[in-house]
């Protein structure tokens, strides 16, 4: 047992003190290299998000356009016809539901450069061409006065 006169300063000649300190020097060693792997995960991530959202950037925004332009052209016609047109207010509450954007920006959807498969987007696609038939149905022209 330690007297209680001993000096706090003075080295401790025991026999433990050696394996103390490394085991102490063990735990700071291992709380400074999780904290290493954490950081260069975070950074590696960070790069590689922001390298993806680059590159995936131009076709996302392309198809929010899209999209945007069938909920828009379908919430017209609704607000016009919906009230005499059972599958057209269907259609548009299925548009919204399917045209989310965590269904629309799918990995599925695309290949490993961040490009649409086989260029095209099968859902809105097909979403657009039951917005042309609805279009057509009630002689809706959706081109600009400048556009020929």
């Amino acid at each position: 047992m330690a007297d209680f006169l001993d000096d706090v300063f003075e080295p401790d000649t025991s026999p433990d003190a050696g394996r103390e300190m490394s085991l102490d020097l063990m735990k700071v060693r291992d709380a400074h290299n999780k904290r290493g792997y954490l950081d260069g995960i975070v950074s590696s991530k960070e790069v590689n998000l922001q390298q993806g959202f680059n590159a995936g950037f131009p076709t996302g925004a392309l198809l929010g356009v899209r999209v945007g332009n069938i909920i828009g052209r379908l919430q017209g016609l609704d607000y016009m016809y919906g009230s005499i047109d059972d599958e057209l207010r269907e259609k548009y509450k299925m548009a919204q539901k399917e045209l989310k954007i965590n269904n629309v920006l799918s990995k599925s959807s695309f290949d490993p450069d961040f490009e649409l498969k086989d260029e095209k987007h099968q859902r809105v696609d097909e979403w657009e061409k039951i917005t042309k038939q609805f279009l057509e149905k009630y002689n809706v022209n959706t081109k600009k006065s400048d556009d020929k």
